[in-house]
Order: C-alpha cells, then sequence, then structure tokens
C-alpha cells in the first residue's frame, strides 16, 4: 500500500495523539514497512524513524549509509552517522507535550513491535507512549477498493477449489481407488496455483482423527481416507501481486452418503455459531451501533457452551485479513487476546468458530468485508450442510 497522509493525519487526530512513531531495524517491525511501502529487499542495518503528524508533513531520520530507504516518502529528512546524533535528531522531531502513538501493547501480541530499549530512549527525552492499535486497525486493517477487489477474487478461486477437490474426491471414491490426505491437498494446490494465487504455506487437509489438530499438517501422503471419514479443508490464498489480500475459508465433507450423528452435532454447533456472530453483525450494521471483536466472539462461544460443548473451544471465533493472513485488524477474540477493538468501515475478517475433541473436530470459516456501512461475505456462498459422498 503508498502512505494516505490525509487519512494518516486524520486517525492520528481522532485519536488524540500528536503523533504516530513508526521504527525500524533489520525489517523487525512489519506494520512500519507496510505503513511506508518499504519492501523487506530494501537494505535496513541501521535504526530509521519516521514520524506522522496529526496536522504536518513527515520528519525522517535514517543512517548516512541507508539515506535513500525512505527517499519516496514526502517530508523533511534528518541524517545521522553516531548515537548522538541518532538521539538528538529524535530529541528535535519529537514534540513538545501531547502523546506519541507507537506500535507497541500488552493486549494484542501482533501489533506489539517497539523494543523495550527503544521505548526507553523515547521516554527518557520527554516523549508520553501509547499504543498504536487502533491506528493501525483504521489504516493497515481497512481494505480500499483494490484490496476488496484482490481479496474476493482470491475468495471466489478458494470455493472453486474445494468444490472441484470434493468433486474429484467423489469420483476417484467412486472408481475404488485409495486416496490420501496429500493427494487431495495436492488437487487444491494446483488449483489455487493455477489460478495465479500464492500462499505462505499449504492447505490444511485433514481426516478422521487428524482433524482434532486445529492445525493438523500433512506428513508426506498422509492418511488414506476411509469411509465415514470428516475431512476439514482450510485454504488461505492471495493473488501474486505487490499488496494483494488474502481470502481464507473452511470447509467440511464427510466419505459418507450422510454424516454421523456426532459429526452432525458439531457441525450444527459450529454452523449456529457461525451465524450467530453474522446476525449480530449484521444487526449492529444496521444500527449504526459499534461492536467489537471481543463482542462478536463471546455471542459466537456461548452458542457453542450452550450446546455442551466448551471443553471443545480451543480458539477464537476469527482474525483479521490482510496482505497477510493473519492481518493487523481487529480479531474476533475475547478470550486469547481479548480485542475490544471497534470493527470499522473497510474491516476484513474471518468468521470461524471451531470445536476439536478427542476423536473428530471441526471449524466452517468464512470471510466478511465491511463495505458502505453494510455486512458482506465474500465468496460463493456459506455452508449450511456437509458435503457428502452421495
Amino acid at each position: 500500500m503508498s502512505l494516505d497522509l490525509q487519512k494518516a493525519r486524520t486517525i492520528i487526530r481522532e485519536g488524540g495523539f500528536s503523533g504516530w512513531l513508526l521504527y525500524n531495524i533489520f525489517h523487525r517491525d512489519e506494520i512500519a514497512d507496510l505503513m511506508l511501502d518499504v519492501p523487506r529487499e530494501r537494505t535496513n542495518t541501521r535504526p530509521w524513524v519516521c514520524l506522522l503528524s496529526a496536522d504536518g508533513p513527515p520528519l525522517k531520520i535514517v543512517h548516512r549509509i541507508e539515506a535513500s530507504i525512505l527517499q519516496h516518502v514526502p517530508g523533511e529528512t534528518i541524517l545521522y552517522s553516531t548515537g548522538a546524533e541518532f538521539e538528538a535528531a529524535l530529541s528535535r522531531a519529537l514534540p513538545r507535550g501531547g502523546t506519541i502513538a507507537a506500535d507497541y501493547s500488552s493486549t494484542i501480541p501482533v501489533g506489539s513491535y517497539l523494543d523495550h530499549g527503544t521505548a526507553l530512549l523515547l521516554r527518557s527525552l520527554g516523549v508520553s507512549l501509547a499504543p498504536a492499535e487502533n491506528l493501525v486497525s483504521r489504516s493497515l486493517g481497512a481494505l480500499d477498493d483494490e484490496g476488496r477487489r484482490s481479496h474476493e477474487a482470491a475468495a471466489m478461486v478458494l470455493y472453486e477449489s474445494v468444490a472441484g477437490a470434493w468433486a474429484r474426491l467423489c469420483r476417484e471414491i467412486r472408481d475404488g481407488r485409495t486416496i490420501t490426505e496429500g493427494d487431495v491437498q495436492e488437487w487444491v494446490l494446483r488449483s489455487i496455483s493455477s489460478a495465479g494465487l500464492m500462499s505462505d504455506a499449504p492447505p490444511i487437509v485433514g481426516a478422521g482423527r487428524h482433524t482434532a489438530d486445529p492445525h493438523f499438517s500433512v506428513d508426506g501422503r498422509g492418511a488414506a481416507l476411509e469411509q465415514g471419514d470428516l475431512v476439514q479443508f482450510d485454504i488461505w490464498a492471495k493473488e501474486r501481486t505487490p499488496g494483494a489480500v488474502y481470502a481464507d475459508i473452511s470447509w467440511l465433507g464427510v466419505c459418507a452418503p450422510s454424516p454421523a450423528p456426532l459429526q452432525q452435532r458439531l457441525f450444527e454447533a459450529v454452523r449456529d455459531a457461525r451465524e450467530a456472530a453474522v446476525s449480530l453483525l449484521q444487526r449492529r450494521l444496521a444500527d449504526a451501533t459499534p461492536v467489537s471483536g471481543a463482542e462478536v466472539d463471546r455471542v459466537a462461544r456461548q452458542m457453542l457452551v450452550d450446546r455442551g460443548f466448551t471443553r471443545g473451544i480451543k480458539h477464537r471465533t476469527g482474525h483479521s485479513i490482510g496482505a497477510r493472513v493473519h492481518g493487523y485488524g481487529v480479531n474476533l477474540d475475547s478470550v486469547e487476546f481479548p480485542d475490544e477493538r471497534i470493527l470499522t468501515e473497510g474491516a476484513c475478517f474471518s468468521v470461524e468458530p471451531g470445536l476439536y475433541l478427542e476423536e473428530l473436530g471441526m471449524r466452517t470459516e468464512i470471510d466478511c468485508l465491511i463495505h458502505d456501512g453494510k455486512l458482506r461475505i465474500t465468496g460463493t456462498g456459506r455452508q449450511f450442510a456437509m458435503l457428502t459422498t452421495a
């Protein structure tokens, strides 16, 4: 993404901050790189600082041997060579009074990058620091028109890849062939790749007892699919273009004409928890009433508890989606790392309640966008009944 200075000034001002301090060395802070569109290939062996102001141009501090690292960002550049010069530049750049936002958080680990030593240095210069987590969710956690297009294009491919893989699985089973988890994973990978998508990891395809592991990874060819096996798909990918946005979905099938009773009970529970989350989001957006990620998680989680599956809940209801599959926006989470941030315009996130018992587990996952004040569920349609081989 490219830096939108006007938007940055607005969210800094509305957040009650004097500025937003972005700091990086060795590309440790991906938020800083993404905000300023700094490629990871660009050498970053010395600290750089960019102070985004609520009412003025950015001010940059960079080392003389890496003087060009932020040259694409507007504003004044202060060069330094020594630690003393770096501190003097910071002292000059930092505003007196007010509060500066920075990339650290005691509640949202994914957005916590500023190291303790640098925080101590900033405070020694008289700076009052505060977490930038709300600024991050309103910037990196909000898709623009191209981001929405990119996400929705990827979502369509993922839905088609699941449908294609299941259709082939059914044909192979009818023809009496032995099918393994690795076979199905390979079909999905080929479908994604041929459509021009990429991913940071292979999709999850787990069968039988392997579905009880939320992050199961196929070893070699994996297990052979048996009659009656539950099959869990979890697939995420994005276009092969700079700034492309991921899509991330999970679907369920059973190698039988119909699910077994326990399989059906679990599916109904996670499906209804997903729908409870969707209903809350739709109601709140229709009423223009704020809703946090934690609130959505609590509603979905309570549905699973009410069905008697408390012991099977192992993860949050959903996560932000962006250029990373687990993005920097608001997560649907009230237990792991409670996220009380408000879901706002442009948010893209998954809704994926899951249950995991000793013998099997499952989740159903959809992706949602908030666009024009309404909830948009991307892809071709959410799953209301399990896939079968009938």
